[in-house]
This record gives C-alpha cells, structure tokens and sequence, in this order.
C-alpha cells in the first residue's frame, strides 16, 4: 500500500477529512503532517534506490551464504563485491598503475635499438631501390641469416611515406601515430563494452594499463596500434557495416596476415558481405602494394614460407615465445638467452628432457586445437560480436612460430571483452582467473622462472574465452540486459 494512504485516514475518522466540523486550525496541521508524510516518503525511496545500488553487486554474495559455502569464499565474495563497486577507489588504483608505468617505460622508450628505426630504415630503401629488397632477403635466408625483412609490401609503402618526412622525425612520427591509433581502438571498446555500471570504465582502464604487451608496442614502435584500431573497428562495425567492416579487416591484413582469421568470425550466410569486402580490400591492397617490390610468388615461396616455423625464426631469448617454443622449453631442452645484471648474455634450459618429437607433435596438436575450438566457439555464441571477431584476432599471438612481447597485442581485446562480460555477470570466480593470468603478463617474460610463462597465460585467456561462448548469444543478453542506472544484471545460478 502506498505511504500516503497509509498515513491519510479515512473521512470517517474525522482527523483530516473534509467533514463540515473540521476546525480551520485542524485542517492546516493535518496538511502539514500530510506534505511531511510526503516528503519522508521521497526520503526514504531515495534511501532505498541507494541501498539497491550498494548492494547490486552482492547478491551473488547473499545467494553463496543461502548455500552454505566455506567462510573463507564468502569474505573473499564480500571484499571482492566492496571493492569492485567502489569507483573511487578503482580509478585511485588506475592512477597509482598508470604513474608506474611511465616511471617504469619511460627510461626505455624508443631505444637505440628500437624496431622503428629499422622500420623507417626500409622506408629508405623502399625509396632508393625497391626491387632489390626482397631478393636480397631471400639471398640471406639461403644463407642461413633470420634477421630479414620480412615485411609484406604495404608496410614497406608505409615506411616509405614516413621515411620522406625531413631529418629524424619519421620515427618519433610514427611511434606517435601508434598511440594514437592504440588509444583511439580502446576508446571505441570502451564505449562498446564498459556503458553498464559506473564501476566498469575503471575496471576496463585497470586491466589496460596491467596489459604489459601495450606498452612494448608503443615504447619500440611496432605497427600493432593501428592493427588494434583496425581490428576494433571492424568487430564494433560489422554488425551494422559489414562491407566497412571488411575493409577494415581486410587492411589489417595487408598489413600483417593474421587478422585474415577474423573470416571465421562470421555467419557466413549472414555476413558474406563482410567476407567478401575483407577478402577484396586485402588481395587488392597487397596486389598493388607489389608493383614496386616484384612478384608476390618470390616472396610467397622464397621469404614467407621458408620463415614460418619457429625452428628457423633464429636463436631465442627470452622475449621470444610461442605455442610450438613452450612445448620445446618444456619438453626438448630448448635453450633460450636470458641477461644478467651485467649486460651479458648467456643460454639457459629450463630442464634436461629431450623428448623433441612428442614436444613437436603437441606443439602442432596444440594449434590444431585452437583453431578448431575458435570455429566451435564462434559457433555457440551465434557468432556473437564483438566477441567472435575478437576470438579470431587473439590467433596472431597464439598461432604464429614466433612471438616477441608486443606481438601478444592480439589477445587484448578478446580479454577486456570477456573480462568485462564476467563482471557484469558477476562471475567472480572467472574474473580472478583472468586476473591471475593478467598478473603474468604484468612482468617481463625474461623476469618469469620461464619464459613461456607468457603463452601459458595466453593459452588461459583463450580457453576462458572458448567456455563462455554462449554467455555472448543473443538470447543470454537479452536474458541479463544492461543497466545503465547502475545496477548490475544478475548471474543465473
């Protein structure tokens, strides 16, 4: 019953009703009492909508204590639920982590060694002699020199560009184009992703800054920021744009061959034209590209394929991992360089086992299985997106023979979309498995008792991905829509 007729008597009563015998003093006290009554009720119902918000993310919470679950798991349920309602606190933590991190890259940003300026190096030559890149290249692969240029045409027509603007400043040029390119995909995924509960921009902008791959593609200058704005574009667009989608995709690409995969992330029926504008854009933009660099046959057959596997990708260090390198660590004694506090470097094996065909065949095995399994979860989720684009992104780090540290860029978008799915949904358990995961990757791989540590987590962030699949189908969102009062939808149980 409303508190206004619960408080307004009947006439009957003669308290307040509009009865002839009604005093004029009477009437003005019961129509103070009546606005009081009134206004304590607006109180009381901004109390209450305020009481629901705090405790919107502890109903899980309350739902573990009906079932009589260990004590430890409750306040571990309740601390979790307190701190990630607080966004005062969360954004205080994004600020203490962002300050390490520049204090951390700053000193090491754009090295003398840095990968940009042997990026803008070949945009020199791109200029001066074009043609002879690439047989040069296949002359030191024949050899049995791995340090080649390997880039497909268009980043060489990219280099170029940056390489004609006056003095030193196409580096610094480029690095700049990067972050921007970087901040302006996370920007898009934000918007997309992190609009249901006030906590959720800080919680995305924690796990962002925790995201160690980020940064080394920024501080040495690699291309992965404007792939990232590509691959985001296209998985935000394909839905409502599925030809500027594809275009997108579709020069990424061009540009590194790995975010071709996102054709698995499509119904094919739905969005044919999705796949044909990716396909197109990327066989016309690499088809072009080749004019000036001679036949895409000779660097197919003389440069790609002869540097695909991990075996001739060069000595490995310990910035340097993939699916096929941790079976090898692990299993076959691979030894890996590692610096001392000196400056030298020496070789380390992890173990003495030398079991260097069953490290092989899991090595292959192992991708095999991630291909497969991306197809079955793009499957369950109704190719669901962001989601099934951002599946097939994450196979440039896990696919590939070799794998620097900011080539793991491919796998934040899958893990900020999942992440940030998990915590709508209350799922607290998956959170701080992908936390742990996020964790390792916070340090340097060379600092980890082993290395491959990184794909390790990488491998985790994918198999979560693959087991939530159908908490992206249609019907489960709309089964637990977004809030965008502040509450957060409910978990089924």
């Amino acid at each position: 019953m409303d508190i206004k007729e619960q408080l307004e008597p009947a006439p009957s009563l003669g308290l307040c009703g509009r009865t002839a015998d009604l005093v004029a003093d009477e009437g003005l006290l019961c129509d103070r009492r009546l606005r009081t009554a009134i206004a304590m009720k607006g109180f009381i119902n901004q109390i209450h909508r305020g009481a629901q918000q705090r405790s919107s993310l502890s109903r899980s919470v309350q739902r573990s204590l009906s079932r009589g679950e260990p004590a430890f798991l409750r306040r571990l349920s309740v601390a979790g639920a307190n701190t990630l309602s607080d966004r005062r606190l969360l954004w205080a933590l994004v600020a203490i982590l962002a300050v390490a991190r520049v204090l951390a890259d700053l000193p090491v940003f754009m090295p003398a060694g840095a990968d940009v300026y042997g990026f803008i190096g070949i945009g020199h030559r791109a200029l001066s002699n074009p043609g002879a890149i690439y047989p040069e290249a296949a002359a030191q692969i024949e050899q049995g020199f791995v340090f080649v240029t390997l880039y497909p045409p268009t980043q060489l027509l990219v280099a170029a560009a940056y390489a004609l603007l006056p003095g030193s400043a196409g580096a610094p040029l480029w690095v700049a184009t990067d972050i921007v390119a970087a901040i302006a995909a996370l920007a898009i995924l934000l918007r997309f992703i992190a609009r249901f509960h006030p906590a959720a921009p800080p919680v995305f902008c924690l796990v962002v800054v925790c995201f160690t791959p980020l940064f080394e593609e920024i501080r040495l200058g690699q291309r992965g920021g404007v792939l990232l704005l590509f691959g985001v574009g296209a998985m935000v667009l394909v839905g409502t744009r599925p030809v500027a989608s594809g275009l997108l995709a579709g020069l990424a690409t061009a540009l590194k061959f790995y975010p071709g995969a996102m054709v698995l992330g499509v119904h094919p029926k739905r969005h044919w034209t999705f796949v044909a504008s990716l396909l197109i854009t990327a066989a016309v933009a690499i088809g072009v590209s080749f004019i000036p660099f001679g036949s895409p046959l000779f660097y197919l057959t003389r440069i790609l394929l002869p540097s695909l596997t991990w075996q001739n990708s060069g000595p490995h260090d310990c910035f340097q991992n993939s699916t096929q390198l941790l079976y090898a660590r692990v299993l076959d004694g691979e030894p890996y360089g590692v610096i001392n506090r000196a400056g030298v470097w020496h070789q380390v094996t992890f173990d003495s086992w030398h079991f260097h065909l069953l490290a092989t065949a899991l090595g292959y095995m192992t991708i095999a299985v991630v291909i497969a399994a991306t197809v079955w979860a793009v499957w369950r989720s109704g190719a669901a997106q962001p989601y099934s684009l951002a599946l097939c992104f994450s196979l440039g780090t896990l696919i590939p023979g070799e794998v620097f540290t900011y080539q793991f860029l491919p796998m934040l978008p899958i893990l900020l979309i999942v992440f940030m799915k998990t915590l709508q949904l209350h799922k607290f358990g998956t959170v701080l498995a992908l936390s742990a995961a996020l964790w390792i990757l916070i340090a340097s791989p060379c600092a980890l008792p082993l290395p491959s540590l990184w794909t390790v987590a990488a491998l985790a962030i994918f198999g979560l991905s693959v087991r939530l699949a159908t908490l992206f189908r249609p019907e489960a969102s709309q089964a637990g829509p977004m809030d965008t009062r502040g509450d957060l939808p409910q978990s089924p149980d």
